[in-house]
C-alpha cells in the first residue's frame, strides 16, 4: 500500500472519529464554577470530561444564560447542555443522554417572612408573586399553573438568579423556585444569599440529563456518545463522579 493511500486513510479515520463540541457551562454554583485562571471545577465539568474523553472528543466551553442556551442548543449553535429535565416538547429538538443526576426544586425565601409552605397549594396564600426562570421546568403540576392565564399574577418570569435575589431583597416577590443544591451552595458560600431559607417542601423532583442538539449532532456521533455513556455507566464512573460531589 502506497504512502499516499495511507495518508488518505488516516484522514478518513481522523475525520470519522474525532470531534469538538461546544458545551455550555455556567460560572455560578456548586455544579459549575471556575477560578481566576478560567479553570473549571465541580460536577458538570467532570461529567463533561468523562463523556467526551470516552468518545475521543474535545470541547469548547460557552458561557451563556440558561434560556439562551436552550435556544442555542435547539438551533445547533451549541452541541451539549447539562442538567436538562426531559419533557415531550424538548425531546422534539434534543437527544437526551442519561440520567446523570437528580434534582429537587424548592421554594427559596427569607426566614423572617414566615412563608412556611407545607404543600404546593400553599402558594395561593402568598401575598406576593413567585419568581421563576425563563425556560426552566418545574414539573407538570407547576407548569400547568404557570401556563394558566388565571394564575399569571402569581408568577414573575426572570432571566437569571441574580434578578430573583434582587427582587426578593426589594420586597417585590415572596420567593423564587430553584434547584435545592444551588440554594444550599449559595447559603454556604455567597454573601448575597444571607438570610435565605427554604421550607421543607419539594416542588418537584426529577432526573436530569445531558441534552444534545439534533441540529448539530449527526447519527454517527450520537451513537458514539450514547455507547460511550453506557460504557461509563457500566464501569461505575458516572456513579463515582456524582457520589464524589455529594460528599
Amino acid at each position: 500500500m502506497g504512502k499516499l493511500t495511507l495518508v488518505f486513510l488516516f484522514f478518513i479515520t481522523f475525520n470519522s472519529y474525532s470531534c469538538q463540541l461546544d458545551v455550555r457551562l455556567e460560572n455560578y454554583s456548586t455544579g459549575s464554577h471556575k477560578n481566576d485562571e478560567s479553570n473549571w471545577f465541580a460536577i458538570d465539568i467532570d461529567l463533561t470530561k468523562a463523556l467526551l474523553d470516552e468518545v475521543g472528543c474535545n470541547y469548547n466551553i460557552v458561557e451563556t444564560p440558561w434560556a439562551r442556551a436552550l435556544l442555542m442548543l435547539a438551533s445547533g449553535e451549541i452541541d451539549l447542555l447539562l442538567n436538562v429535565s426531559k419533557t415531550q416538547e424538548r425531546e422534539e429538538v434534543y437527544y437526551f443522554l442519561g440520567p446523570i443526576n437528580n434534582e429537587e426544586i424548592i421554594f427559596a425565601t427569607y426566614k423572617h417572612l414566615n412563608y412556611n409552605l407545607t404543600k404546593i397549594e400553599d402558594i395561593f396564600k402568598l401575598d406576593k408573586p413567585i419568581a421563576i426562570q425563563r425556560e426552566a421546568y418545574y414539573g407538570d403540576a407547576m407548569q400547568r399553573l404557570i401556563n394558566d392565564d388565571m394564575y399569571k399574577e402569581l408568577f414573575v418570569v426572570v432571566a437569571n438568579n441574580k434578578t430573583k435575589l434582587r427582587l426578593l431583597k426589594r420586597g417585590r416577590i415572596s420567593g423564587f423556585l430553584e434547584a435545592k443544591r444551588y440554594i444550599i451552595h449559595g447559603i454556604e458560600n455567597n454573601v448575597n444569599y444571607k438570610g435565605l431559607w427554604y421550607p421543607n417542601l419539594v416542588i418537584y423532583k426529577n432526573p436530569t440529563y445531558f441534552a444534545l442538539s439534533k441540529e448539530s449532532i449527526n447519527k454517527a456521533l450520537k451513537k458514539r456518545l450514547f455507547n460511550g455513556f453506557e460504557h461509563l455507566v457500566a464501569q461505575g464512573k458516572i456513579k463515582e463522579i456524582t457520589q464524589k460531589h455529594q460528599n
